[in-house]
């Protein structure tokens, strides 16, 4: 199926083809990409990606957008989004990914009530992310490959470092730690800084779950510039250098006890 792979371009080159639809950042609507895409850069039928949470003149710009661009669907965090969709009858597809929010099971199917479908967070292992695919009431969106998102700030991290040490500003910069020296790369715009692992996420194990509508492949970081041979041999098992499986294998250490009867 043609819409089966989202994918986020590096370059403004880059077309839909019938392997794939394009996923464009929308230009003033999102934080932590590097290419952003102004809604005449965007063809119709596309599907279009707002991260940013909204305030209420940025929701209402929003509002007209979806209400005059032909669009296929969106990806999304506000949940603000969702209600302008649902008064205004919208007819695009709507795929809700609140970067760590969905963790469980339940999680997942309350939002499934409301949406087309929804992506799981890559903050838990393997095993847990298996187990919502199988429990899932409805079609789940996963994010396959691109940066692994560890935090966001509305404050203007980089431009504050940069400016406190007398050092040359830039939107986009590698940060390590100084105890356990794990680097992370760090995009800033003017609404706000993401802190992303160095490392690329690569999310292939669930390339051919059955429970899967969407494949995300967010290649905003990637060096080169992307093209149908790159999106080929990666969805073929070809090799990355500086990739993660981010939380995958790793065991969850803390979580909550079942919860009691009546409670």
């Amino acid at each position: 199926m043609k819409s089966k792979y989202l994918v986020v371009p590096n370059h403004k080159n880059l077309k839909s083809s019938n392997d794939y639809c394009l996923l464009f950042p929308l230009k003033g609507f999102c934080v932590g990409f590097l290419n952003e895409f102004s809604l005449e850069e965007i063809p119709d039928e596309s599907y279009i990606y707002v991260n940013r949470l909204l305030d209420t003149e940025s929701i209402l710009k929003l509002k007209e957008i979806l209400q005059t661009k032909s669009l296929k669907g969106i990806v999304f965090e506000d949940l603000g989004i969702l209600q302008i969709i649902l008064d205004n009858q919208l007819t695009l597809e709507t795929i809700f990914y609140p970067t760590h929010a969905i963790t469980s099971t339940n999680t997942l199917n309350a939002y499934l009530d409301y949406v087309n479908s929804a992506v799981i967070s890559l903050d838990i292992t393997k095993e847990e992310t298996e187990k919502m695919l199988n429990l899932a009431k409805g079609e789940v969106s996963y994010y396959l490959y691109g940066p692994l998102p560890y935090m966001y700030s509305r404050r203007s991290l980089l431009t504050n470092y940069e400016k406190n040490f007398s050092l040359k500003e830039s939107k986009e910069k590698i940060l390590e730690d100084e105890i356990t020296h794990k680097k992370f790369r760090t995009v800033e715009n003017e609404y706000g800084t993401v802190l992303f692992d160095e490392k690329l996420y690569d999310g292939r194990i669930f390339l051919n779950h059955p429970k899967i509508k969407h494949f995300i492949i967010n290649t905003d970081a990637n060096e080169e510039p992307v093209s149908d041979k790159w999106l080929q041999d990666f969805l073929e098992g070809k090799e990355l250098e500086k990739r993660t499986d981010g939380f995958l294998n790793q065991k969850t250490i803390y979580i909550l006890p079942p919860k009691k009867e009546g409670l």
